[in-house]
């Protein structure tokens, strides 16, 4: 599980989500107000950027809470982006603690960050999500957990369309889920420099927050508000969400 932001428009410092705004992402790792499951957000922090015309995303992960790494806070400050996906994770049991499992994960223009878990991943669920990758795809595996082996189905289908490729991965895993008999909660978050996909989704369970708003500077998507402003609007169940440069775009989900 994890809480998380997104942001797409004007260029912004990463600290904005990081740690600026009123209900940010640090106070969101201790302070959380509508989380599911878990109480703290303190096994990781990351933050994944585009930097100007280049589409290929920056990435720093750290498996320290966000007041405890001692780079960031500078660093957020001066580094700025028209494009960004921050997290503050909260391990699931059976997830092993450590750099290479916090997200947002990237592979070449992708980055993604996933709130949620597959129940019975560690078993034939999971070996059968692992096992549809295509033999490019599978060798970005770089550690194992449910959260990139969903980004992974993404990257699989992307030919250029995240919105297609996202709303496909999405309905294999979730049938996957289904056969099995098992539950997952599967908020999604896939940036790939020209917009940004948020989906609100779940297979046999509740499904977990996630708001959007939209300024004449920009548009945000998150777990939680970042602010008390009364313009955050829940993303309705089921539904994806596409940030671009000009504006937001509501989608219902087909399939399980």
């Amino acid at each position: 599980m994890c809480r998380l932001a997104a942001y797409v428009g004007d260029p912004i410092p990463l600290a904005e989500a990081l740690y600026r705004a009123p209900h940010s992402l640090e106070k969101q790792a201790y302070q959380p107000r509508e989380q599911i499951h878990g109480s703290v957000n303190v096994d990781g922090t990351g933050v994944a950027w585009w930097d100007g015309g280049d589409r290929t995303p920056l990435r720093y992960v750290t498996p320290l809470a966000p007041w405890q790494d001692a780079n960031l806070p500078a660093l957020s400050e001066r580094l700025t982006s028209g494009m960004l996906i921050a997290a503050v994770r909260s391990a699931s049991a059976g997830i092993a603690i450590g750099p290479a499992n916090v997200a947002p994960f990237v592979v070449g223009d992708l980055a993604a960050v996933h709130n949620g878990r597959i129940t019975g991943f560690r078993g034939a669920l999971g070996r059968g999500l692992l096992s549809s990758l295509s033999a490019d795809t599978y060798e970005q595996l770089h550690t194992i957990n449910d959260s990139l082996a969903i980004f992974l189905t993404v990257v699989d289908r992307y030919e250029g369309n995240l919105v297609d490729a996202t709303t496909e991965a999405l309905d294999f895993v979730g049938g996957l889920v289904a056969e099995n008999g098992s539950d997952a909660t599967m908020n999604l978050v896939v940036g790939d420099g020209t917009g940004i996909v948020a989906v609100r989704h779940s297979v046999n369970a509740p499904l977990n927050s996630l708001y959007t708003v939209e300024h004449s500077t920009g548009s945000w998507v998150a777990s939680e508000p970042l602010d008390d402003l009364p313009t955050w609007e829940p993303v309705p169940e089921h539904h994806l969400v596409h940030l671009t440069s000009q504006g937001i775009t509501t989608h219902p989900l087909e399939g399980p």
